[in-house]
């Protein structure tokens, strides 16, 4: 039996960019499921830069990644998304990135939020 998911959610909007921190366990079931709430938080914010801070979530899901990106709602692809997570997921959000790219997302892994916001502030989308 797969265990419930318990994570959580919080945005807050700092200096022109939405700002989004993920903390908990995920499982792979929930991927979408989270995927889907943090889209909600980007259209109801309107903002163009978005950081998600994800280094104390539980789970990486290669898979999911994979299909949650090619399933983005079109808003998606006008907001810069600057993803900071630690140095051990590097491999799987290298993988995220690459696979954002390819979808057309403006998408960039960090593992510091002030090298994060310093791209999204300094970078204009593409």
């Amino acid at each position: 039996m797969e265990k419930k998911a318990e994570y959580q959610i919080s945005s807050s909007v700092n200096e022109g960019i939405l700002e989004i921190i993920l903390t908990g366990e995920v499982t792979e079931s929930s991927a979408e499921k989270i995927t889907n709430e943090v889209a909600a938080i980007i259209k109801g914010n309107g903002l163009e830069n978005m950081l998600a801070d994800v280094r104390t979530i539980k789970g990486r899901f290669f898979t999911e990644a994979f299909f949650c990106v090619k399933n983005y709602p079109p808003y998606i692809y006008g907001v810069k998304v600057a993803i900071v997570d630690i140095p051990e997921n590097s491999n799987f959000q290298l993988f995220h990135e690459i696979t954002a790219k390819n979808s057309g997302v403006s998408f960039k892994y960090f593992t510091n939020n002030d090298a994060a916001r310093d791209w999204l502030k300094s970078r204009e989308r593409k």
